[in-house]
């Protein structure tokens, strides 16, 4: 248990002796009183009057318990309120050492998993931190949380130690994560007695976090400058293109859709794949700058395709998708090339399901009516994607790898039958991918999905390849 859980038990047990001990005082009145004074309407009025006064201090004190609670409901620290009165008291500032713990990637763990996950993560950030604490031997140490991502502690102890355990405990963090989710976490401490202020000694904590993201920026790390090097090419320098897949329909017996491969031509790491450049946009945050690059290159680039009857599909990630920022820039770009998003498919691939269903339909549901289509991307790989059929308004499916390699397995065969069946029935279409080979083309034309692609119907070509073959 936390000391600020400690802390508030002890604040309701107070409480409690509150509304019990006037209870038994009450209690000691009416019977002494009928002893010891005469019977009269007067004593009788004047002791019933003492009930409804009772119950109005009875009411306050819980209404005042209520109002006046101790600890952050979510994560079981005292509030922000709390700790910097604990702050200010601190009996020896000399040497006490006030610690600040910030959390960097929170609002985009909110953003990707959804508020529950991201409470989740805070909560148990604390378990460990507090558990941490607990092995070095430092127990009953107050902890609060400053803000939605940030907290408070103080320990008597000296800084220098402190810093080294602290290191410590924040790289353990980083590299093993919370619940399979990666945290970011940097810490900045001072002595207690750099002012006796405490909201002076919170501004200098927070000074030195941003003082230490800036340092952390120009400090020669390999691999990290190579992720930027390669955005910075990306978003600054335009060094993308684009390859398109053509997909059959079955039914119309010729090319409808178009898949948008992105491609990103490096001088210094040659040419990397959009699953490549997807996990270097991850892992530095850019997605919404990387997809509003994408598609402003791609509009200019796919004018001449514009007066044929094909649709293009694009793989987004749903990070982009849920930010309504990219949604105004998206429409004004389509607006000021006047180009219809009827024309356009978006494509969603997430391993872990977004934790507000209600909100993602809504979101989808927005572009829905302003012309866009949704695909599923690798359904039934190793993915929220059934989990996201149930739920969201899904126009199309895409079938994961898995069951185009092994078709000649029965088990997959019945699969990829009833699924093409159930989504036809929710009239949703279908598409089965990396279909290379005439034979494979037969049995899986037999499953009668709505679309197939794959080298047996068309490899990957440039717009100018892709507009001889169309013509």
């Amino acid at each position: 248990m936390l000391y600020s859980e400690i802390k508030e038990r002890e604040n309701r047990f107070k409480i409690a002796l509150k509304i019990a001990f006037p209870l038994l005082l009450l209690i000691g009145i009416f019977f002494y009183s009928f002893q010891l004074f005469s019977h009269t309407s007067v004593n009788f009025f004047l002791l019933i009057l003492l009930i409804p006064i009772y119950v109005y201090y009875t009411v306050y004190l819980i209404y005042h318990g209520f109002q006046t609670t101790l600890i952050d409901p979510i994560t079981k620290t005292f509030t922000r309120a709390e700790i910097l009165t604990k702050i200010e008291k601190i009996s020896d500032p000399k040497n006490t050492t006030i610690i600040f713990l910030h959390i960097n990637n929170f609002s985009d763990i909110n953003e990707r998993y959804g508020i529950n996950n991201g409470d989740l993560v805070l909560n148990q950030f604390i378990q460990k931190l507090e558990f941490f604490l607990r092995e070095h031997h430092f127990k009953n140490i107050p902890i609060g949380r400053y803000s939605s991502d940030s907290f408070l502690l103080f320990i008597k102890h000296p800084s220098r130690e402190l810093k080294h355990l602290l290191t410590v405990f924040t790289k353990s963090v980083q590299n093993v994560g919370i619940s399979n989710i990666e945290v970011k976490v940097a810490f900045s401490l001072l002595s207690a007695a750099y002012d006796t202020d405490a909201n002076n000694l919170i501004e200098r904590l927070l000074m030195m976090i941003e003082e230490q993201k800036k340092s952390e920026e120009t400090t020669p790390n390999i691999k990290l400058d190579q992720f930027k090097t390669i955005i910075y090419e990306v978003i600054q320098h335009h060094k993308l293109f684009f390859k398109y897949q053509p997909s059959l329909s079955l039914q119309k017996e010729k090319i409808t859709i178009l898949e948008v491969l992105t491609r990103m031509e490096s001088q210094t790491y040659g040419t990397l794949s959009k699953q490549q450049i997807q996990r270097i946009v991850n892992h530095t945050g850019h997605e919404r700058e990387f997809d509003e690059k994408v598609f402003e290159l791609l509009l200019k680039e796919i004018m001449p395709l514009m007066e044929k009857e094909i649709l293009f599909s694009i793989e987004i990630s749903p990070v982009t998708l849920r930010n309504l920022n990219f949604k105004r820039y998206l429409l004004t770009l389509f607006e000021r090339q006047k180009i219809s998003p009827h024309r356009f498919i978006l494509e969603i691939t997430e391993k872990k399901s977004y934790e507000n269903m209600h909100r993602f339909r809504e979101i989808i549901e927005s572009y829905q009516e302003v012309g866009f289509k949704i695909a599923l991307g690798n359904f039934g790989g190793n993915n929220c994607g059934f989990e996201y059929l149930k739920y969201l308004p899904i126009n199309l499916v895409k079938f994961d790898i898995e069951f185009t390699k092994k078709i000649d397995d029965s088990r997959y065969q019945y699969l990829l039958g009833h699924y093409i069946e159930l989504i036809q029935m929710l009239h949703i279409q279908s598409m089965v991918k990396f279909v290379d080979k005439e034979a494979l083309l037969h049995k899986i034309k037999e499953f009668k999905p709505d679309f197939i692609q794959g080298f047996c119907i068309s490899k990957p070509k440039n717009l100018e390849q892709i507009l001889g073959e169309i013509k």
